[in-house]
C-alpha cells in the first residue's frame, strides 16, 4: 500500500512539472485580416484579458486575449501606427505614430476620448509613466517630448542629440526615462528637471529597442549591430555586451523575472535571454517574418506569464512561458513516507 501511495504521489508530483514544462510550447496565431504588410505595435493589458495590435493601415485593434477573438477596431489615425501603451490600472490605451498624433481611447466602450496631441515629427515610440501621468514621445527626429497626460502640456521638449530615436522607456520609479537612436549612445533624462543624467556608448549603430530591469539599475538594450548590451547604472564596470549572431534585433520585452528578457528580430524567432547566465533559455518558433514587437505580462500567481509578437509576416502570436524553474507543488500536506 505505500509503495502505491508513492508511486501515485509521484506520478501527480511529474504530471505538474511535465504540465509547466509543455505550457512553454503552446503558442496561439492571431490572424490580423489585413492587406497591410505589418503589425508594428503589440500591448497586452496588465489584466491579461486585451491586447492591442496596430499597423501601416492606421487602424487600432481590441482584441479578446483568451479566444483570440477582434473585439473593436479604434479608427482616428491619419497614418502608420508605430506605437501604443496601456496608462496603467485603466482600460484607456495611447496610441501614436506617423501622423504625429497622441490619442487616448477606450478599451472597454471602443470610443476615442481624445487627443492628446499634436507634434511636428512622426512618432516611433510612446512610453507611460508606472503612475500614469506622464507620457513621453519620440520619433524620426532630435526631439523627446515630455507631455502631462490629463492636460496633454509640455512639460519639456529636449534635444535628443541624435536623429532617428526608436527606443524609449521609463525607469520602473518613474523619475528618469532612457532614450535611444542613431548614434548609438543611451542617455538618461530626469522627469522632473529634463535636465540630462548622462549618456553610455553602449553600440556602435542604432538602437532599436531598451528596457529597465531590476528597478533602476540596469538598462538592456538592443541594436543594429547585433548585439545586446546590459549597462549597470550602479556599477559601469559591471556592464556587458551580448552577441546576438546574425540576427538584427527590432523589439525586447523583460519577462517578468529580473534576469530575462525576450529579444525578436530578423530570425523570425523570439529568443528568451537569461542575463545572469547570458544564455538562451527558450526559442519560440513560428512566425515567417521578421519580429517588429513585442509585449509581456505576468501571472497573477507569479508562475510565468503571457508573451505577445508581432511581426512583418502580419500576423501576431501568444506564447505561454513558464517559470525559470518548474515549480514542484506537493498535491498532499502528507509526505508519501508518512502515509501508512
Amino acid at each position: 500500500m505505500n509503495k502505491i501511495r508513492t508511486f501515485l504521489y509521484i506520478a501527480a508530483l511529474l504530471l505538474l512539472v511535465i504540465s509547466a514544462s509543455a505550457e512553454e510550447e503552446f503558442s496561439q496565431a492571431i490572424p490580423v485580416d489585413s492587406d497591410q504588410p505589418v503589425v508594428s505595435t503589440v500591448s497586452l493589458h496588465s489584466a491579461g484579458k486585451l491586447l492591442i495590435t496596430s499597423g501601416d493601415d492606421h487602424v487600432v485593434r481590441v482584441w479578446d486575449l483568451a479566444s483570440g477573438v477582434q473585439i473593436k477596431q479604434l479608427k482616428g489615425h491619419t497614418g502608420w501606427v508605430r506605437t501604443s501603451a496601456f496608462v496603467p490600472n485603466t482600460s484607456h490605451v495611447l496610441t501614436a505614430g506617423d501622423d504625429g498624433s497622441v490619442l487616448i481611447w477606450d478599451t472597454a466602450r471602443g470610443t476615442l476620448l481624445r487627443k492628446v496631441a499634436q507634434v511636428g515629427y512622426r512618432i516611433s515610440r510612446l512610453a507611460v509613466s508606472p503612475d500614469g501621468r506622464q507620457v513621453a514621445l519620440v520619433g524620426f527626429s532630435r526631439h523627446i517630448t515630455l507631455l502631462e497626460l490629463e492636460s496633454g502640456d509640455v512639460l519639456h521638449q529636449l534635444d535628443g542629440r541624435t536623429d532617428d530615436i526608436r527606443a524609449l522607456a521609463f525607469s520602473q520609479s518613474g523619475k528618469a526615462i532612457a532614450t535611444g537612436g542613431r548614434d548609438g549612445f543611451i542617455r538618461l533624462w530626469s522627469v522632473d528637471s529634463g535636465q540630462s543624467l548622462g549618456a553610455m556608448v553602449a553600440h556602435r549603430q542604432r538602437v532599436r529597442d531598451l528596457v529597465f530591469l531590476q528597478g533602476d539599475a540596469l538598462i538592456v538594450s538592443v541594436s543594429d549591430d547585433r548585439t545586446m548590451f546590459v549597462t549597470d547604472l550602479e556599477n559601469a564596470a559591471a556592464s556587458y555586451r551580448i552577441p546576438l549572431g546574425g540576427v538584427v534585433p527590432f523589439a525586447l520585452a523583460a519577462c517578468g523575472d529580473v534576469n530575462e528578457v525576450a529579444v525578436g528580430g530578423t530570425d523570425n524567432q523570439i529568443s528568451v535571454w537569461n542575463l545572469k547566465r547570458q544564455s538562451i533559455r527558450k526559442v519560440f518558433k513560428g512566425h515567417a517574418g521578421s519580429i517588429t514587437s513585442l509585449d509581456y505580462i505576468s501571472r497573477l500567481n507569479g508562475l510565468g506569464g503571457t508573451l505577445v509578437s508581432g511581426s512583418f509576416d502580419t500576423s501576431v502570436r501568444i506564447w505561454s512561458l513558464g517559470p525559470v524553474e518548474p515549480m514542484r507543488v506537493r498535491v498532499s500536506e502528507q509526505s508519501p513516507t508518512a502515509a501508512k
